[in-house]
């Protein structure tokens, strides 16, 4: 099991748990999950330029074997912009009418995905003072902790500053 600590403006998240079900449509144990929906629709993109099917075409097609229900165009979009991930059952009607294997379009394991050109740390600067700083890599549990307890301080100072400009000490 991985654990990502989701950090934000407003503070520290509870750490996030992702764990890989198995099977061929399981999203990768070292990918975030946001890596796993950038490389599902990176593939799914490729797959349908290969066809030369936009949206609409592809959401037509997939909707004839998705059990009486419709895929709609919307969807399609949700997924090309790597906002979600499709479910299973989706996913199939969307294979099926793309003529390829559900695992080709979701990543697995042993297949890179879109989070090895995403770099390990980042820090782009806000314009105010701040920095947003992204960090996306593997550590030990005692780095996190340091990290956490880290950006926790830094929020009550700023909290405490924010409190003292109020009081006008």
């Amino acid at each position: 099991m991985l654990v990502f600590v989701v950090v934000c403006r407003r503070g520290l998240r509870l750490p996030r748990n992702y764990h890989n079900h198995g099977g061929p449509s399981a999203i990768p144990e070292s990918a975030p999950r946001d890596a796993a929906r950038a490389e599902f629709a990176r593939r799914l993109s490729a797959a349908m330029i290969q066809k030369g099917w936009n949206q609409s075409e592809l959401a037509r097609r997939a909707s004839d074997h998705y059990a009486d229900k419709e895929i709609g165009r919307d969807s399609i979009s949700v997924y090309m912009r790597g906002k979600a991930l499709p479910t299973p059952l989706v996913l199939n009607a969307i294979a099926n009418a793309l003529g390829v294997d559900p695992a080709d379009l979701l990543p697995t394991r042993g297949v890179p995905s879109a989070s090895a050109a995403s770099p390990k740390m980042e820090a782009k600067d806000m314009g105010d003072g701040t920095v947003w700083l992204r960090i996306n890599q593997q550590v030990p549990w005692q780095v996190a902790l340091t990290i956490m307890a880290a950006l926790q301080h830094d929020e009550r100072m700023k909290e405490n500053d924010e409190q003292e400009r109020k009081n006008g000490t």
